[in-house]
């Protein structure tokens, strides 16, 4: 088991994380009680032990929390952190918690509002297996208090597993098709959000909004993603849950989508496509 251990600006040395127990990252914790606007336990984010691993969540309602590696020198501003993050959970709707991030083993910053706190998890020393065993089998996660932690290898309804290289061959496209990234963002942002019981948002909407061009270019776009991450058809509804839990979409990239879309309203350009739109069901 690695070690996780968080700085400890009061005693000015790094500090275990019992893994029996959660280790809430509350207003005591970030700020000395001082900042109010932060929410105490069980209101906030954590740190937990399960599963043979370290997760980070939240069930924080107002902060989106972020995380990203730590390079080590001098502490940098909530601002920087949030914007080299390498995971973002979304705020939490009352009653549930945001997909957590598994913690791999290094030094990390958590941000949430303005406050910025260092992490530092140590590698086991012996990793499970090595011994000749078999490690412990990780096909069944616990679930969250809305039931969705999702895995590459478990994909909801755990029909059958993702593809080995799924995680690294979307990522690839959405760096080479930022409209395609844009587009699922928007379309799924009621989920990047964590709203509870979200739906998509309606493919016309997401069209018009952002100039795509033709009705069926969401479609196309889900199509083709759920042909990258699994083998065979029949995952459209496990989507979303692989996105967001691969931090393969973000709020930075609805914040992104959501700009384009204002940007397109002010201009006409939604406009435009509307009544483009509307043409062509006429003449269909």
């Amino acid at each position: 088991m690695g070690q996780l251990f968080i700085w400890s600006f009061l005693r000015d040395e790094w500090a275990p994380c019992p893994p029996d127990e959660i280790t809430w990252l509350d207003r005591g914790l970030l700020s000395g009680n001082e900042d109010l606007t932060l929410h105490r336990a069980p209101r906030c984010a954590g740190l937990r032990y399960v599963h043979h691993r370290w997760e980070l969540f939240s069930r924080d309602t107002t902060y989106r929390v972020y995380l990203g590696p730590h390079s080590g020198g001098t502490l940098p501003s909530a601002e920087a952190v949030q914007r080299a993050a390498r995971h973002v959970l979304p705020v939490a709707p009352a009653h549930y918690e945001a997909l957590p991030v598994v913690l791999e083993a290094g030094s990390w910053l958590v941000s949430v509002g303005s406050w910025v706190l260092p992490l530092r998890l140590d590698a086991p020393e012996r990793a499970p297996g090595q011994d000749g065993k078999p490690g412990p089998r990780s096909d069944k996660l616990p679930a969250t208090r809305d039931s969705r932690i999702l895995s590459k290898n478990s994909p909801a309804g755990a029909r059958s597993p993702a593809k080995d290289d799924a995680v690294a061959h979307v990522r690839a496209y959405f760096q080479r098709n930022a409209t395609a990234r844009l587009a699922m963002a928007f379309y799924y942002q009621e989920y990047i959000l964590g709203m509870a019981a979200p739906h998509p948002t309606a493919m016309m909407d997401v069209v018009i909004a952002l100039n795509l061009t033709g009705e069926g270019a969401v479609s196309d776009y889900k199509k083709l993603l759920q042909g990258f991450i699994w083998k065979e058809r029949g995952h459209a509804r496990d989507l979303a849950d692989f996105l967001l839990s691969n931090a393969l979409l973000t709020p930075a990239d609805l914040d992104q989508a959501r700009q384009v879309a204002a940007d397109n309203e002010r201009t006409g350009v939604c406009e435009t496509a509307r009544q483009r739109l509307r043409y062509r069901s006429r003449e269909d």
